[in-house]
């Protein structure tokens, strides 16, 4: 399988070399098909994701090719991230959707590349009820995302 054309960068923003590792190793889902089946066999241990989003119980990890939120505001998800994206003083050019937490959860996980361009920290949607909607920072970079989660360890 040759991915290695939706690993090197996207919009001009390079992709970790941790995320592209694991996406080599089928760590990272590869295609659809591995994603979906996430969805039966979960990658994560609910446990750990617990250390950074305590009222979640599943991850879902998107394939590549990522699209930054502002490519995904251009077409069907336009209303979802101008009405719930907290996208207030933010750069959406400088994001990248990298997961969820499951089915219908709306609550995304992205790289944020917006302090260090070579070297983005990972951030999540947290939703409020009243409102507003705010982002919360799970990791200062990939590679402790990755650590925090055990990816090396966990098979898809």
């Amino acid at each position: 399988m040759d991915i290695s054309k939706d690993l090197n960068e996207v919009s001009g923003l390079p992709l970790p070399g941790r995320l592209v590792s694991l996406i080599q190793s089928g760590k990272w889902p590869r295609t659809e098909d591995e994603a979906i089946g996430q969805n039966i066999r979960p990658v994560v241990p609910k446990e750990r994701i617990h250390l950074f989003a305590p009222n979640e119980d599943r991850i879902y990890l998107f394939e590549p090719p990522f699209h930054t939120v502002a490519t995904r505001m251009l077409g069907a998800e336009r209303d979802f991230w101008s009405r719930y994206g907290a996208l207030e003083g933010i750069a959406p050019e400088l994001w990248l959707n990298i997961g969820a937490f499951g089915l219908g959860s709306d609550s995304a996980i992205l790289l944020d590349y917006r302090a260090d361009r070579q070297n983005p920290a990972v951030i999540r949607l947290l939703w409020k009820h009243p409102g507003p909607n705010v982002w919360v920072r799970c990791a200062d970079d990939f590679d402790a995302f990755a650590d925090m989660l055990g990816l090396d360890c966990e098979r898809l």
